[in-house]
C-alpha cells in the first residue's frame, strides 16, 4: 500500500506539468479541500466569464482521468442537503499527496512564465 503522507518526489510531479488549463483549474477548486462534482463545475466555470469552461461530461471524465493518474481522489459520498437530509449519490473528492504537488509545481511554472512576460506586460502599446 500507499503511503499517502510521503511528500511525492520530483520525478513522480514532472510527466503531469504542464497541466491542461482544464485540469489545471479542477486542481485549483480542490485547493482548499474536498467538495463535490457540481461544486467543482461551478467553481471552474467561474474562471471563464461568459461561456462555461466546461460541462458536466467533461468534467466527471477528466475527473476520472485525475483519479486515475492519482491526482485527486474520491473522499466519500452523502452531501447534506438545506434540509438537513443526505444525498448519498454525490461524490467528494479532494487533491492526493501527488496533486497538491503538481499543483503547487503548475503554479511555479506559470508564476515563472509571467515574469517572462514581465517586460511585454510594462511596454505600452504601440
Amino acid at each position: 500500500m500507499q503511503n499517502r503522507t510521503k511528500r511525492p518526489a520530483v520525478g513522480a510531479v514532472l510527466p503531469h506539468v504542464p497541466l491542461r488549463p482544464v485540469a489545471f483549474a479542477v486542481l485549483a477548486s480542490l485547493a482548499d479541500g474536498s467538495r463535490p462534482g457540481i461544486d467543482v463545475l461551478e467553481e471552474v466555470n467561474t474562471t471563464m466569464p461568459g461561456r462555461p469552461l466546461l460541462g458536466p461530461g467533461t468534467l466527471y471524465r477528466l475527473m476520472r482521468e485525475l483519479r486515475q493518474t492519482g491526482l485527486i481522489t474520491r473522499t466519500g459520498r452523502g452531501a447534506t442537503r438545506a434540509d438537513g437530509s443526505r444525498d448519498e449519490r454525490q461524490a467528494f473528492h479532494a487533491l492526493t499527496p501527488l496533486g497538491v504537488a503538481v499543483l503547487r509545481a503548475e503554479v511555479a511554472r506559470l508564476r515563472r512564465t509571467i515574469e517572462l512576460a514581465g517586460p511585454a506586460l510594462s511596454t505600452p502599446e504601440r
